[in-house]
């Protein structure tokens, strides 16, 4: 049985899981330590190896890759939330928790495929970021942790976000990164089918478990903030955010103004 289709049999959250864990170092090479948490405050964490998403907060359990964007939000609002709407691409994560905690009104979505958007399904509501159903200039802050990478039109996406959101709005994500001059799309729709461009690429999901989740593109720091910027955005740019040192090192987070 193909590794992807045994990964299936188990349950979605183990499965990932039991990935996260077999990607980290030898156990007498973790680290643990204390510093600062976007969320929690002065916390420990724990490295599996040096490497932000392999770096955990143990009071949130939240990977410093999702904390990351939290003091990018917080310098662009500078405190002032009140009457602040925020939409996050997902259901769950730090950058949720955090969100919820400060902002008046936060909405959260999945994409749910051949249910109607802009509804509720099993409580979730249903979004594609390539087509949202709200309102033009009626958001504050768009967020996304490691989403973009499996929108098959990004730009598309980014468009969106662009629309819905108020001017001086900002939207600030992370997506994996590439060192490299240019984004390179990895799988493509036709017919509502994935095609994949070369070597087939899944990411694990919460919610669908291990390699659940097509990869559409290998996003470029050489590119990405232009990419962004050429939908329309008044400025689009990549902040390095350090939060635990071991990390080693930092996460690149896309923050982009309208």
């Amino acid at each position: 049985m193909p590794a992807r289709a045994a990964m299936k049999l188990i349950p979605p959250r183990l499965s990932s899981a039991a990935r996260y864990l077999r990607s980290a170092s030898a156990p007498h090479r973790w680290k643990l330590y204390r510093a600062d948490c976007p969320l929690c405050d002065r916390s420990y964490f724990l490295s599996l190896r040096e490497d932000p998403f392999m770096t955990r907060c143990l009071s949130c359990k939240a990977t410093v890759t999702n904390l990351s964007l939290i003091p990018i939000i917080k310098q662009h609002f500078n405190g002032s939330y009140q009457g602040r709407v925020a939409y996050e691409l997902s259901t769950y994560g730090s950058t949720l928790h955090w969100l919820q905690q400060n902002f008046e009104r936060v909405i959260t979505s999945e994409f749910i495929p051949g249910k109607p958007l802009g509804q509720q399904v099993s409580g979730v509501r249903n979004e594609d970021v390539q087509q949202l159903t709200f309102a033009s200039d009626s958001i504050d802050l768009v967020s996304s942790n490691q989403v973009f990478e499996h929108v098959p039109d990004d730009l598309m996406g980014f468009q969106e976000c662009l629309r819905v959101l108020k001017n001086g709005g900002a939207m600030v994500l992370s997506v994996p990164l590439f060192e490299a001059p240019a984004t390179q799309q990895i799988a493509k729709l036709e017919n509502s089918r994935v095609v994949f461009i070369g070597e087939p690429e899944y990411h694990d999901s919460r919610l669908e478990g291990a390699c659940s989740v097509p990869v559409f593109w290998h996003h470029a720091t050489g590119d990405i903030a232009a990419r962004v910027k050429s939908v329309g955005f008044r400025s689009a740019e990549l902040i390095e955010v350090t939060i635990a040192p071991e990390q080693k090192i930092a996460v690149e987070v896309l923050y982009a103004v309208k």
